[in-house]
């Protein structure tokens, strides 16, 4: 898991949140919790966790 001083590059973001997605997701967290864990919203939590390679291709092209 990453640490919270991890920087995160701009291209790698949707993989590394769709990765802690679905680790906190096997914890058995809320989507709220995720949402807030992650500082994004819930439905971008569902499509992080939606179809995993999937979900990171949408978000990257949302991102560039």
């Amino acid at each position: 898991m990453l640490d919270s001083t991890d920087y995160i590059e701009p291209g790698d973001r949707p993989a590394a949140w769709a990765a802690l997605a679905r680790e906190y997701a096997a914890r058995n967290w809320t989507r709220d919790d995720i949402a807030y864990a992650l500082c994004v919203d819930e439905p971008t939590v569902e499509r992080l966790l939606a179809a995993g390679g999937a979900a990171q291709q949408e978000a990257t092209a949302h991102i560039q």
